[in-house]
């Protein structure tokens, strides 16, 4: 079951004057609860969380403004909306507090016009929702034809590894400590995670979610699928290739000293937690903790890369968070000569127009192409002879 909001689930805004009253009420909070819990039948766990993150933010701004939703009006979604782009120092938490930290804040700093625009849509979702069942008071939608600027498109490797960075890290994990049983569980887990989130393209949601026992076989074809729960809680079979399944079996023989390949049924999480000796009793992880696990990993690889003189590696591996693992398999994919329709489906993507944003080449190929074509003749970098008179 989704928690509700209760009123002391909201911390005060930075800003809220010292003993102002609270003017969200019991049955504001628990018809947007209703609306959260209504939404959730619909939303993965995490687009669930996301929907809660951004109305919890709005809810603390409007303590702030002693404003109930109610008197929401189009000037106050403009200004929450500034908030977003521009925030005040006292609203933004730049280490990243834990959400129970008196340090922590709504904000991790300005947020991108993408992200503005979903926070936009889900509080417009809200406000339909509360017109539409006549609770809170909402009389109108301030949030309909809320215009957001668009960003500029980054280039497309800003969201992706390249084959170089990619072997830099795969390096690091064989780098690993190995002198305790736990360093080597350590190490088997890195792996193995690397490997989910490149060849097989999962989201970070999908990794955490998903049991052995979804493995399956089709003796048919005498091939292996895992069976994810993607974005909408819809259901996909992402194809298990040679590549990974070699690394499943690695990961089992050594991680879980199992010889045999996932039965039905088989409750074992994908990935599991190590701290108390996780091993012998498998808990899955959460999406936080598999990102945090990516990140450091990512981290370690680029002080290696910097320390080993490759700033350019380094550059590009800090940055990295798990999903540009996807990016970088569906890029590959589409390169290997993949049909798009093929790759499209193997990473639950309804519409091939959202596959074709990966199918960038990337400017590495592109340059490494170029780099010995010939233009200019031989003695062209010498000045002309002057004509005899």
């Amino acid at each position: 079951m989704f928690p509700s909001l209760p009123p002391d689930a909201l911390p005060a805004a930075p800003d809220t004057p010292p003993g102002a009253p609270a003017l969200l009420d019991d049955a504001a909070l628990a018809a947007i609860g209703d609306w959260l819990h209504e939404v959730a039948t619909t939303l993965s766990p995490s687009s669930w969380l996301n929907y809660r993150k951004e109305i919890e933010r709005f809810l603390i701004w409007l303590r702030s403004q002693q404003l109930t939703p109610a008197q929401v009006q189009r000037q106050h979604v403009n200004a929450y909306q500034q908030l977003l782009q521009r925030p005040p120092s006292d609203w933004v938490n730049p280490r990243r507090a834990p959400r129970s930290d008196p340090a922590w804040r709504p904000l991790a700093g300005p947020l991108k016009p993408s992200s503005i625009r979903q926070a936009m849509t889900i509080l417009h979702n809200c406000f339909d929702w509360l017109l539409l069942h006549e609770r809170a008071g909402v009389r109108r939608n301030p949030f309909r034809r809320v215009r957001v600027a668009r960003e500029q498109a980054s280039p497309f490797e800003e969201r992706m590894l390249s084959p170089a960075a990619l072997a830099w890290l795969r390096d690091s994990i064989e780098a690993l400590p190995r002198e305790r049983l736990s360093d080597f569980h350590h190490y088997y887990r890195a792996r193995w995670l690397v490997a989910l989130l490149l060849v097989g393209g999962l989201r970070r949601e999908e990794v955490v979610s998903a049991r052995l026992g979804d493995f399956r076989y089709d003796a048919s074809y005498d091939v292996w699928t895992l069976r994810v729960l993607g974005k909408g809680n819809k259901l996909r079979d992402v194809t298990v290739t040679n590549e990974l399944l070699a690394e499943l079996r690695f990961y089992l023989r050594h991680a879980l000293n199992r010889e045999s390949l996932p039965e039905p049924d088989d409750p074992t999480p994908l990935l599991f937690a190590l701290h108390r000796k996780g091993w012998r009793d498998p808990q899955p992880l959460c999406g936080q903790h598999l990102y945090k696990l990516v990140k450091t990993l990512l981290a370690r690889a680029a002080e290696r890369a910097s320390a080993s003189g490759q700033p350019h590696l380094a550059r590009e591996l800090a940055p990295a968070s798990p999903h540009w693992f996807r990016h970088s398999s569906i890029t590959a994919k589409l390169e290997a000569g993949v049909p798009i329709e093929d790759v499209a489906e193997e990473h639950g993507h309804a519409n091939i127009n959202t596959t074709q944003r990966y199918a960038h080449k990337a400017r590495g190929r592109r340059a490494q192409r170029l780099a010995g074509l010939t233009l200019l003749d031989d003695g062209a970098g010498a000045p002309p002879k002057p004509e005899p008179d």
